[in-house]
């Protein structure tokens, strides 16, 4: 006899099984289905249990232990045993797995389904967002039935209200056609990662590996960041490599920078500065209390990115000094093509980007540029002071400009960047287009 002789349809939605009731094979009432257990590691989950809810008690029943199941009832066979709880079962877990272990204790009980999903922020890698789940879609599986999605969409609300066959019958009077009746906003399981609140802690960890947050462009880590509670925001962060929070945290808003990094240790919020430009990580220290920017600067290993810091600290941040980078890429003018090419390869992990080459003497004063366009269609042994463009003053500005004036400069002549230099000449840094445009967009 099949499990599901009384089940016709392929696939099961969760909310339709919440309040089933549940006999014995004699026919006396257990109690209502109140949730389910799936082993989490697997990657579209078996319900190996279900939990039963009668007045005030609640116990469990394996799966194994039933002999039919529906959203109309379901009945256990005749020696069923009832348990008071499932306990966490020991699961192995990959090394590049974030959580060493899933639960935090192992004699708390197996956390069921609708506890960890249903109603709760999870991440959708495949969307790259922050969503709350409405509803958990379920296909039969041989004798079992296999989590395949989870639902998303307004469809899903009404249906966990309960009002899905008047609100249906509503709509196809005015529009038999509407999306609504046709496409549920559906996320396959493989995508979904929850991600633990304060209230759930002592149950469940971030299940997103290292792997799967390397795979997210830091601007859509950002994003789904931003969505996220303080809590879950919290727990992702703490979580990423060194690398990749830097790049995560020069692209998040001021407000939620500050709030990541204030009630962290000074030395570890040091390592992640140090993966920034230097432009980018003074704008993250402005955010910051006085003291906890200098405590954080103090940690810095680099003693010239230290400096350079504390130089740009100095700067209005509407002004070239506060907006530019202090790392570029330059060259002496005795330099030739090849040996500015084995450079490039030998320094390259140290630039974000390399647009245009600057030529400077031994005292640092700007004396030209370069595109790496003109570079590369010159011969290996050709000098680069005999094909670079010779400064003059109309190419460079004071640390003390204003924003709009470089601005309008760029679009008037097409550039990428601008070089900033003192009164002597000496080059101080870089203001790119990546600087000037979150003005211009505020």
């Amino acid at each position: 006899m099949s499990v599901f002789q009384k089940l016709p349809q392929v696939t099961v939605d969760f909310s339709t099984t919440i309040g089933t009731p549940i006999f014995n094979s004699e026919g006396h009432k257990l109690g209502v289905l109140n949730d389910v257990y799936v082993d989490f590691e697997e990657p579209y989950p078996e319900i190996f249990a279900i939990q039963v809810k009668k007045r005030k008690k609640i116990f469990s029943i394996y799966w194994q232990d039933i002999k039919t199941f529906s959203t109309k009832e379901v009945v256990v066979k005749k020696s069923t045993k009832q348990n008071e709880g499932i306990l966490c079962k020991k699961i192995k877990k990959p090394k590049t797995n974030i959580l060493k272990e899933t639960y935090r204790k192992k004699n708390l009980n197996y956390p069921s389904l609708g506890k960890v999903i249903l109603d709760k922020q999870i991440v959708d890698t495949s969307g790259k967002k922050v969503v709350r789940v409405n509803d958990i879609q379920f296909i039969k599986s041989g004798p079992f039935l296999r989590i395949t999605n989870v639902a998303v969409g307004l469809r899903s609300i009404i249906r966990r209200l309960g009002f899905e066959p008047f609100v249906d019958s509503i709509i196809k009077i005015f529009n038999k056609n509407s999306a609504y009746l046709h496409k549920e906003t559906l996320i396959n399981w493989k995508f979904v990662h929850t991600v633990p609140n304060k209230n759930a802690t002592q149950n469940v960890k971030l299940n997103l590996s290292n792997d799967q947050l390397s795979q997210i462009h830091p601007a859509d880590l950002a994003d789904i960041l931003e969505d996220l509670d303080s809590f879950g925001r919290n727990e992702i962060f703490n979580n990423l490599g060194t690398h990749l929070a830097a790049e995560t945290l020069s692209e998040i808003e001021p407000d939620f920078q500050a709030q990541l990094i204030k009630e962290k240790p000074p030395k570890k919020i040091a390592k992640i500065i140090e993966n920034l430009g230097t432009d980018e990580a003074v704008d993250i220290l402005k955010e910051l209390e006085e003291e906890k920017a200098d405590e954080i600067i103090s940690n810095l290993n680099d003693n010239e990115f230290q400096i350079d810091i504390n130089e740009l600290l100095e700067y209005k941040p509407n002004v070239a000094g506060g907006l530019m980078t202090t790392e570029m890429f330059t060259v002496s003018p005795l330099n030739s093509k090849s040996q500015i090419i084995e450079k490039i390869k030998k320094d390259h992990e140290e630039y974000d980007t390399i647009y245009d080459i600057f030529i400077i003497d031994d005292k640092e004063s700007l004396l030209g540029t370069c595109t790496l366009k003109k570079l590369l269609t010159q011969s290996d042994d050709e000098k680069i002071s005999n094909f670079m463009k010779k400064k003059d003053e109309s190419m460079t500005f004071r640390p003390q400009t204003h924003w709009k004036e470089i601005a309008q400069h760029m679009s008037k002549y097409n550039m990428n960047n601008v070089p900033i230099t003192n009164e002597k000449g000496h080059l101080l840094g870089l203001v790119t287009v990546d600087d000037i445009l979150p003005w211009l967009l505020n």
